[in-house]
């Protein structure tokens, strides 16, 4: 893992703002919001790891709240917490929409404000490759999840990826969300984040390990990547339909 090239916080400060500017737009991209058949997978495929009896679940990262709002209507308790207040402006009006009492919240998923023990899940969706110290990550949400509970990563790929390519030269940059990409996530925030190229499903499963979750497991979830890519035939979307979730258990 490279050393940073940015203070943390300033690492952090440009994300948010990111974030916080895409809000508006963020559930209208493939991959990120879910209409009723998608959230119906998700619940499907998230209770077969988590279980049918209520649990008390943190969803870091929430964004705006689809795991989370689909968890609360499962009949768990339910927090999420994200550094972009937009994005949980967004989750909270969804929430009342759907009169679902999920408790949304400023939180940094490194740094997680709740005492042991507080969890039954912790769940992250397309969070890891974005987060400074994935590491320091994962071990937060091991303190902060009881005994036995599981930590549930939505996220890699069977092969590596950037997440970060340049620009193509002949084709320079014009849209107003490319430049806000470019100037956010600029070089420097790029080297300071570890998995920006090699966020793959074992890597993943290693950081889990590293962190002293046992019974780590990894599924490729075949019904809602073939959903989302039938949504993008019709769709200029480039988002990369591939849902892999990796789970561990804190031990005992």
């Amino acid at each position: 893992m490279n050393s940073e090239t940015f203070p943390t916080d300033e690492v952090k400060t440009k994300i948010k703002t990111y974030w916080n500017e895409r809000s508006e737009s963020f559930d209208q991209d493939i991959g990120h919001g879910a209409d009723a058949t998608e959230s119906a997978l998700w619940k499907k495929h998230l209770s077969q790891i988590i279980g049918t009896t209520p649990q008390k679940i943190l969803d870091v990262g929430t964004g705006t709240g689809m795991i989370a709002l689909n968890m609360a209507e499962l009949g768990h308790t339910v927090t999420g917490i994200d550094l972009g207040e937009k994005m949980l402006a967004i989750a909270k009006k969804k929430a009342e929409t759907r009169n679902l009492a999920v408790c949304f919240t400023p939180g940094d998923a490194e740094n997680p404000q709740f005492p042991d023990n507080s969890f039954d899940c912790v769940i992250c969706r397309h969070l890891l490759w974005t987060l400074p110290h994935p590491d320091k990550a994962i071990r937060e949400w091991a303190r902060i999840t009881r005994p036995g509970g599981v930590i549930i990563a939505i996220d890699g790929h069977a092969q590596p990826i950037n997440y970060f390519p340049q620009p193509d030269e002949n084709q320079p940059v014009t849209s107003d969300r490319e430049k806000l990409w470019h100037q956010m996530y600029c070089q420097e925030v790029v080297n300071s984040l570890p998995y920006r190229e090699n966020l793959t499903i074992d890597a993943i499963k290693q950081l889990f390990t590293s962190q002293n979750l046992i019974d780590v497991r990894s599924e490729y979830i075949q019904e809602i990547s073939e959903y989302q890519k039938k949504l993008m035939e019709d769709s200029t979307s480039n988002d990369h339909a591939e849902v892999q979730i990796i789970y561990g258990r804190v031990k005992e």
